[in-house]
């Protein structure tokens, strides 16, 4: 049964045609023709000239009681489970000298969450309007140029991302509440009914007509029970309230602090240098039980990430190759062919000391077009990576060396699993260069969790807080 506001926004338009049974004969189904999807209202200032202006157009406690109100929805969406973002997020050891920057996560999940909103209820309607297909009725037309425009612009907004947080996790937001400060205790229908009527009554020559509380009633229930919203629920449980992004975020949340705010101005090009110092004790080359790494390869190394209790095993090529495709090979190779030049410096008596340098000569630099030099040094627990990158790159290379020092490392509890960590301990701006220095930190799996074939690992060690999808369940590995 199509939903009210159908009612109230056709005339005489006939009822849709039902789906096609299998049975049936679907050529006249598919025969109709679709229009293309309104343009995405995704950019306030891009006012132009045009008479359908994208600015948001609603009273502070219209568009504060969205905001709050299907910020709250959310959270009850979840179950209750936001309970573990403060677990991951705000209980963190008080050493840590980066905070997590978790606004920008929600930015991203709340960007996809309105482009597919905006395709779903067009879909819709476009669908229910007109059972031909060519063309679309002024009411609906108009619908997508007010309430649905203004309902979009909202739910896309800065705004947005700051309630969501401050309802799963309180503090963990760095954005200042503005303007939906006074407009909570409102559910959302309310305020659906609210910017239906605004603008009904405001903008009457703009308006769809119909029943405002009907359109309203109707918009509730496609955004609360649509597929826009199970995605938004899923992609918020995976990415946030699961320890398996920890580190991940952790990482994006330092190139944004340390980089993008250094004192002296941006590189104009927009390539920032970035060295990245590690202290780690990595395998140890002669007695770990990997005999002569002189003929051992890093991406052939099985490594264990995730959890004691959720884990999945792989090479190390797999796992870089599944989670960082573009950067991710380029950075292996030159990490590989140091740590080969040092086991190799190391068999001839000498220093276990190496070094390699990628320029883009080699022709793998169209992969990663953001990527334009790497110098790799590795000496002792130490390796130093000179990287020369755009900021999206920059955050891909630090996340991936941030879990190959974790996943490579040794534990250092000898005959126990360790869970281990990368840690930002310090950085430094010097000659328009960043210096960033990172640690390793462990902590002892106790013996009764996690799975009997884990402590036979040569390292032991699990790198906690990067991506497990498909991962594997303690209780379930013989």
């Amino acid at each position: 049964m199509p939903p009210p506001p159908l009612e109230t926004l056709r005339s005489t338009t006939p009822a849709p045609p039902p789906p096609p049974q299998p049975s049936s004969s679907p050529s006249a189904y598919n025969s109709r023709i679709k229009l293309p999807t309104p343009p995405f209202p995704a950019c306030l200032s891009q006012q132009s000239q045009s008479n359908n202006s994208i600015e948001v157009q609603l009273p502070p406690l219209v568009a504060g009681a969205l905001v709050a109100s299907f910020a709250k929805t959310l959270a009850d969406g979840l179950g209750g489970s936001e309970l573990l973002l403060a677990h991951y997020y705000c209980y963190l050891p008080t050493h840590r000298r980066v905070r997590p920057n978790l606004d920008i996560v929600v930015d991203r999940l709340l960007a996809a969450f309105a482009r597919q909103l905006w395709d779903e209820l067009f879909r819709f309607y476009h669908d229910a309007d007109q059972p031909s297909g060519e063309q679309l009725s002024r009411q609906v037309s108009l619908l997508f140029q007010g309430p649905v425009r203004q309902l979009v612009l909202i739910l896309n907004g800065p705004e947005t991302a700051r309630c969501v947080l401050e309802e799963l996790g309180p503090g963990l937001s760095r954005r200042p509440l503005t303007w939906s400060i006074n407009a909570r205790g409102i559910d959302f229908q309310l305020a659906l009914r609210l910017l239906c009527g605004f603008w009904h009554r405001e903008f009457p020559e703009q308006s769809p007509g119909g029943s405002p509380e009907q359109i309203a009633r109707a918009l509730h229930t496609l955004i609360t029970t649509g597929d826009a919203a199970a995605t938004l629920v899923a992609e918020m449980k995976r990415l946030l309230l699961s320890p398996h992004y920890v580190q991940m975020h952790f990482a994006e949340a330092a190139i944004w602090d340390i980089v993008l705010k250094r004192p002296d101005r941006p590189p104009a090009d927009g390539f920032h240098i970035v060295q990245f110092r590690y202290e780690c004790q990595l395998f140890n080359p002669l007695g770990g039980g990997f005999g002569d790494l002189a003929y051992i390869r890093l991406a052939s190394l099985p490594v264990v990430t995730g959890t004691a209790a959720e884990h999945v095993c792989m090479t190390v090529a797999e796992y870089t190759e599944r989670q960082w495709p573009q950067c991710g090979p380029i950075v292996l190779q030159c990490l590989d062919e140091a740590l080969f030049n040092a086991a190799s410096s190391l068999l001839q008596g000498e220093a276990f000391s190496g070094m390699s340098v990628w320029d883009g000569s080699d022709g793998q630099g169209a992969q990663c077009p953001g990527l334009r030099f790497i110098h790799v040094e590795t000496e002792g627990s130490w390796i130093r990576m000179s990287v020369s990158a755009k900021i999206r790159t920059l955050v891909d290379v630090f996340q991936h060396m941030s879990w190959f020092c974790a996943a490579v490392s040794a534990s250092p509890f000898p005959g126990e699993v360790a869970e281990s960590t990368t840690e930002v301990a310090d950085w430094a701006y010097a000659d328009g260069n960043v210096y960033v220095s990172c640690s390793l930190n462990h902590s002892i799996v106790p013996e009764a969790d996690g799975s009997p074939w884990l402590r036979s690992l040569p390292r032991s060690a699990i790198a906690s807080g990067f991506p497990v999808d498909g991962a594997v369940s303690s209780d379930v590995v013989m």
